[in-house]
């Protein structure tokens, strides 16, 4: 066991340190990078933790003891604070989410450093650090870790409905990593919240519970490396929400007024003269704003007329588009070399997901079966 175990505490101690690399490597780091730096931080000195565990390395135990006795109750608001910089302005949101950090401060300076000093020292004022109500205290940290996994994943399933009235390229496949993350954090955290309660009225088990979870943890990390890093779209948030959601735009519906309906209709045959005339959703990265800003009107009207006056939102029109001249593109001699993606490409798409989802939507057919109905 202790020979897996060194295994995959030098692997996870690898990853990790690559990942760090990379990010600290990103030259204009936006928030989302400089939380997702702290959570692997944290991460990379609980594995040297077990690590220096496993190995009796004392130095390195007391190097990083701080660090991994606070992760369980920092990284539950990291990685709530994490989700809403994805969505929201960077302004002052630091500063409005610090409060969710307070018991952080509190375990790291009633608990945590006292037993560092009780450890070291035989401080006997400190004594109350290795009482049984302590003891109690940080299985709290478990459930305060479960709440805040659950409040953020709830977050995040009411702002991925929002995306679609803003990017035309950033579908829920574009956040499903984070989602799996806070998934996959949740069942750790709560196996092991289950068998230190399970140790506490039956006795401790004869191995260490806290190794499972830390070879979960891992395994969870070389997901994330793989997958989330890499995902530059999620980790560059511009992102200016509405404040309404698709139902409660449909419940605001209203009866249009005679001049709203003249209104909506000169802005509809702007922007059919734009898109026959300038193609707009060749652009990878078009946005809502920037199709306003062509039409010389404001993203909020040009939301409100597409969803009031045609029933339909900018992702989906957009993409519509797209397929189209996938399917145009396909029949052109001009792009017999081309593979079906490197078609999507020129038409827009970014994710080879996403465009074979959207264009079987949109035609019924795969891209492939597509191909061959047509040949």
């Amino acid at each position: 066991m202790n020979l897996i175990l060194d295994f995959f505490l030098v692997g996870g101690i690898v990853i990790i340190a690559i990942v760090l690399l990379k990010l600290k490597r990103i030259k204009e780091k936006e928030l989302p990078q400089k939380i997702l730096i702290v959570f692997f931080l944290l991460l990379f000195f609980v594995s040297l933790y077990f690590y220096a565990l496993l190995h009796d390395i004392i130095w390195l135990i007391n190097l990083c003891f701080l660090p991994n006795d606070i992760t369980t109750i920092t990284l539950g608001p990291l990685l709530f604070l994490y989700v809403k910089s994805l969505f929201l302005k960077e302004d002052n949101l630091v500063k409005k989410t610090f409060v969710h950090f307070i018991p952080t401060f509190i375990f790291a300076f009633g608990i945590t450093i006292p037993t560092i000093l009780f450890n070291n020292f035989k401080i006997n004022e400190l004594a109350y650090t290795h009482s049984n109500f302590i003891r109690s205290i940080i299985r709290i940290d478990n459930l305060y870790f479960i709440l805040y996994l659950i409040i953020s994943l709830r977050l995040l399933s009411k702002y991925r409905k929002l995306t679609e009235y803003k990017y035309s390229n950033l579908t829920k496949y574009d956040f499903n990593w984070i989602k799996i993350m806070l998934l996959s954090a949740l069942i750790i955290i709560s196996v092991d919240l289950g068998l230190k309660i399970f140790e506490s009225f039956f006795g401790d088990f004869q191995w260490n519970v806290d190794n499972i979870s830390v070879l979960a943890m891992i395994v969870l990390v070389s997901y994330l490396a793989y997958y989330g890093v890499n995902q530059s779209k999620v980790l560059l948030p511009s992102f200016l929400l509405d404040n309404e959601t698709e139902t409660e735009v449909k419940k605001k519906k209203k009866t249009l007024s005679s001049e709203k309906k003249e209104a909506f209709e000169n802005l509809k045959n702007k922007l059919e003269l734009i898109i026959k005339t300038e193609q707009p959703y060749l652009d990878e990265d078009l946005t809502l704003g920037k199709l306003a800003e062509q039409l010389s009107t404001t993203d909020k009207k040009l939301s409100t007329m597409l969803n009031q006056y045609l029933n339909t939102t900018f992702y989906v029109l957009i993409n519509k588009y797209r397929v189209e001249a996938v399917k145009e593109k396909i029949t052109l001699d001009i792009y017999k070399n081309y593979n079906l993606f490197g078609i999507a490409s020129e038409c827009g798409f970014k994710s080879r997901t996403s465009f074979n989802r959207i264009f079987k939507k949109e035609t019924g057919l795969s891209p492939s079966e597509f191909k061959k109905s047509i040949s």
